[in-house]
Order: structure tokens, then sequence, then C-alpha cells
């Protein structure tokens, strides 16, 4: 059994959770009216929204083999345990760059903190590496 895995894993399957159900409703109060709103504003719309349900596969696999790490039903696999941590890491610079890139204020930092998220995952999963 390792801790660091299995936190990871719980932090993940929390958030699948959340971005399904909680994720989902707020995405779809910004739908634009596909009648009357520009066309590529509804296909803009449209497109980040089919990418939204693909980050919810990205958490549930994740959070399935975090798991399975953790819990020892999957050995120890230095390639996937790297993959893991990249991605994390990844998800964590990318988001702030796109901040950064959009002059996100202070407080859209604050209210879109998934980057802290991302950093907690990859600190977990490097934990869980050197543990």
């Amino acid at each position: 059994m390792n801790g660091w895995f299995l936190a990871a894993g719980t932090l993940l399957a929390a958030a699948f959770f959340v971005h399904v159900f909680s994720g989902n409703r707020f995405y779809s109060e910004a739908r634009p009216d596909a009648a009357t709103a520009p066309s590529r504003a509804y296909e803009a719309w449209l497109m980040g929204r089919c990418g939204f349900q693909m980050i919810s596969v990205d958490l549930a696999l994740a959070a399935t083999f975090v798991l399975l790490l953790g819990t020892g039903a999957l050995p120890r696999n230095f390639a996937l345990e790297l993959l893991l941590l990249l991605v994390f890491g990844g998800w964590c610079v990318f988001w702030l760059v796109a901040l950064l890139c959009e002059k996100a204020g202070g407080r859209r930092y604050l209210r879109l903190c998934h980057w802290a998220l991302f950093l907690v995952l990859f600190g977990l999963v490097l934990g869980g590496m050197l543990g």
C-alpha cells in the first residue's frame, strides 16, 4: 500500500465527480443560443464543451491507475508513474500559463484554482514515487 498514491487517487476520484456534476452545470450556463449567437461563438463553445468532457475521461483514468498503484493491484511502474507526474505538472503549468496569457486578475487565479489541485497531485505522485 502506498498512502501517497491512495491520497492522490482519492482526490482524483473526488475531482472527477465534481467535474462531471458541478463543472457540467457551470459550463452549461455559458451556452450561447445557437439560433441567435454568431455561429463561431456557438461552435467555439461546443468545441470547449466536447473538450470539457474529455477531461472527465482523463480524471477517471488517472484516478483508476493511481488507486491501482496505491493498493498494489498494479505493480509499481516507473514509466507510468513518471507519465502521471508529468501530466499533473503539465496541467498545472499550462493552467497558469493560460491565466497569464489571458491577463486574468489575481481574483481569477483564486477562483479558477485548478492549478492548485494539479500541484497537489504532482506532489502526491512525486511522494508516491519516492516513498
